[in-house]
């Protein structure tokens, strides 16, 4: 009876947990972000140490934190047309896989709305990311060529470098000389930024046409501080809080039809220092690198290296250039083929 009462009691024991002990469902493991061990190239349009190199290499190394996987980001220059290489590239030829963007000239929808010769690449597809700052382009010369004004350079040739075509170096002086009568004359050949201060300092042009005014601040700092330079003209919608009496391209100009072609050439300003993705690219991977980047314009440790290196950071979406991209759209198309004539392209 005893070992009867114990092997009754056993079995009792063991139904009593085999009804009482959880039924354990395994979840697959999450799959690892998209961007875990990729590395993701930014591509710039103008060679080292320019305003677009600098820029692109401070959000490199920002960014990938922000995004989910924490990529490597690398920047590659590709010289080449004043951007256009490094543009027909992203959009053309580039993986479509959200893991290459370009940082190129903010110029570049200007130049497909004109009708640019070589150019394989349409704006208005753009999935665009946003823009890192907005800065007023300048027309400066060095003090020693002895042009200080926009009038004084009306009075005789002067040399101005220029990085192609499609570069603010090019179309400002090119366009201030229909305009506004003065008598540039621009010397191509070269990368960028970096390479014609430098070979302004050689004296081998008297300036430049389309220097923004934040590479200005945080490239060559001392030519502002000690006059090296005079400011002659400044193109934006808006003056620069800095350059109260230096006139703006809108300014210059005399009739309504100028004032047009004024503002065409302006609207590249308001698009500034930005970056996209070409079309194609997964709608879920351009949104993740779209709030990245946001995320980025607001990193505190970003915002202090960028004011302690006076870089200005005016960050705008996205959304926002997107719509002033197809704002573009509407210029009048006589205004267009006078844009386009004036500039060669």
């Amino acid at each position: 009876m005893r070992r009867f009462f114990c092997s009754a009691l056993f079995l009792a024991a063991l139904t009593l947990t085999s009804t009482i002990v959880p039924q354990h469902t395994f979840a697959q493991p999450a799959a690892a972000p998209f961007y875990a061990g990729k590395t993701i190239n930014i591509i710039v349009g103008f060679g080292p140490g320019g305003g677009y190199d600098l820029y692109a290499r401070l959000l490199s190394r920002y960014l990938g934190k922000h995004i989910p996987g924490t990529p490597s980001i690398i920047v590659q220059n590709m010289e080449g047309a004043g951007g256009v290489r490094a543009a027909n590239y992203v959009y053309a030829s580039a993986p479509k896989d959200g893991t290459v963007i370009a940082g190129v000239n903010q110029g570049a929808t200007l130049f497909q709305q004109l009708g640019g010769k070589g150019v394989m690449y349409d704006p208005t597809q753009f999935n665009w990311l946003g823009r890192m700052a907005s800065s007023n382009n300048t027309v400066y010369t060095m003090a020693t060529s002895g042009i200080r004004t926009i009038e004084e350079a009306k009075t005789r040739d002067v040399l101005m470098a220029g990085s192609g075509v499609i570069s603010d170096a090019n179309i400002y002086p090119n366009i201030l000389n229909a305009l506004v009568k003065t008598k540039f004359k621009i010397v191509n050949g070269y990368a960028g930024t970096n390479e014609s201060n430098l070979a302004m300092e050689r004296g081998e042009v008297d300036g430049r046409g389309g220097g923004a005014y934040s590479s200005l601040l945080s490239t060559r700092p001392q030519w502002l501080r000690d006059k090296t330079i005079s400011i002659l003209a400044q193109v934006g919608f808006e003056k620069e809080p800095d350059l109260p009496d230096v006139p703006r391209l809108l300014d210059l100009v005399t009739n309504d039809e100028d004032r047009q072609i004024a503002t065409l050439v302006t609207l590249p300003v308001a698009i500034g220092y930005n970056y996209w993705l070409a079309p194609g690219v997964p709608e879920a991977r351009v949104q993740i690198l779209r709030q990245a980047f946001e995320q980025t314009m607001r990193d505190p440790e970003l915002l202090a290296e960028a004011k302690e290196r006076s870089f200005e950071i005016r960050y705008k979406s996205g959304i926002e250039l997107q719509a002033m991209v197809q704002n573009a759209a509407a210029t009048p198309k006589t205004v267009l083929q006078r844009a386009a004539a004036i500039l060669g392209w």
